[in-house]
């Protein structure tokens, strides 16, 4: 098919693969119209048409890497986004609960798959501060737009013509694969260095699993805002259900602007852009903890999106850039950190809620604070010590 595309054109297909990242979000918006649906059922059975997904996808990111020695960038391509577009909306002819989780599970395969190759497929074709803005871009602003777009057409369709509608938002990525599978080229395999002996396998520096295991405390504390953000805001009386999901909004559109200027920023701190990245985002979490009023809780939540948008494709890079040539890529792990941590991070609160004899609110907001302040300092001290000194630091 057509090779010679333009270099924007390859920038702008590169990053529109990040566009259903978070989509999952459709079934949130619906959730309260999900569970009046199915009365029969435990609520928190019927939540997994949420978390399901989250759950599942970590599954063939965590074999990314031998995925793409076994088929073509563009197989996988196609595998993940029509997995993605057939589970996530044959829900809307379901009437089973079991059979609309098990469709779930389907679309969560579908983003095990594509979400790490939206970044992998990036740095197989642009390096520098190219490749730093672009994944900067895909993983914050596209996939924040991407999320925005799934929640409001979820929820427009879920109000007009009755939940299960709000599912056909799924089908919307058809042109994305589309255009994608015609032009997008295949990307060229990376050689490894010649070694003395061809079977000689490269192996991950222990680094990589340090910060994706840092990406698993770090998502677990988001999760800890995104959960309570909107219980602080109605049970303190500080305004209604609409603006609590403002508040989450203005943390998405922090996410959304970060990622423009991701490259720069990375570029302008060097070295310490991700332990940077996760200190602001605690220090965001904590004005929204000490806030008196509506108008904090929001500037809280601009400053901790706008560095959860640089800590995140912050941890996609790292990675990226501690591959050795010839691995194969790692950034499935990272995929695998965060549903983890979102899957892990509701227990994890609980434990520490109970521990302190807390509620649900404004202490897990505390928690995460603290949580994102001592990961940042942690990552701080892996990045002081030059690479070689790492390990030995790490371990110690």
């Amino acid at each position: 098919m057509a090779k010679n595309i333009s270099r924007n054109m390859l920038k702008f297909l590169v990053v529109i693969l990040a566009f259903q990242d978070v989509a999952a979000g459709v079934a949130g918006s619906i959730m309260a119209d999900i569970i009046k649906a199915f009365p029969d059922y435990d609520p928190t059975i019927v939540m997994l048409v949420a978390t399901f997904p989250g759950l599942i996808q970590i599954i063939p990111a965590l074999f990314y890497g031998k995925l793409t020695k076994a088929f073509k960038k563009k197989t996988l391509l196609f595998i993940g986004l029509t997995l993605f577009i057939i589970g996530g909306t044959l829900p809307t002819f379901i009437d089973s609960l079991p059979l609309i989780i098990a469709m779930r599970g389907l679309l969560g395969l579908g983003v095990g798959i594509t979400m790490p190759l939206s970044v992998d497929v990036i740095t197989d074709f642009f390096d520098g501060r190219e490749r730093d803005f672009l994944i900067g871009f895909g993983t914050s602003t596209v996939a924040c737009i991407g999320a925005i777009f799934f929640q409001l057409g979820g929820g427009i369709l879920a109000d007009s013509f009755g939940w299960q509608y709000g599912f056909l938002t799924y089908l919307f990525p058809i042109w994305i694969l589309v255009i994608t599978l015609l032009y997008l080229p295949e990307p060229e395999k990376k050689q490894a260095p010649k070694a003395e002996h061809a079977n000689v396998k490269v192996k991950f520096p222990k680094a990589i699993y340090w910060v994706c295991l840092g990406q698993v405390v770090y998502s677990a504390m988001i999760f800890g805002y995104v959960t309570n953000i909107s219980v602080v805001i109605q049970g303190d009386q500080l305004g209604n259900a609409t603006e609590a999901g403002m508040a989450i909004s203005v943390f998405t559109f922090g996410t959304l602007i970060a990622g423009f200027l991701f490259g720069k920023i990375k570029h302008a701190l060097q070295t310490f852009y991700l332990p940077i990245g996760v200190l602001v985002t605690g220090i965001g979490m904590a004005i929204c903890y000490f806030s008196p009023t509506l108008t904090m809780i929001l500037v809280g939540s601009i400053i901790g999106g706008f560095a959860m948008g640089i800590g995140l494709p912050g941890v996609f890079t790292k990675v990226s850039e501690l591959t050795p040539a010839g691995a194969p890529p790692a950034v499935g792990l990272v995929v695998v950190g965060q549903g983890l941590g979102g899957i892990l991070g509701p227990f994890g609160f609980q434990v520490v809620q109970n521990i302190f004899n807390q509620d649900i609110g404004r202490f897990p907001l505390a928690v995460s604070a603290i949580g994102l302040i001592i990961l940042a300092v942690i990552w701080a001290i892996a990045v002081k010590k030059p690479t070689k000194g790492i390990e030995a630091t790490l371990h110690h």
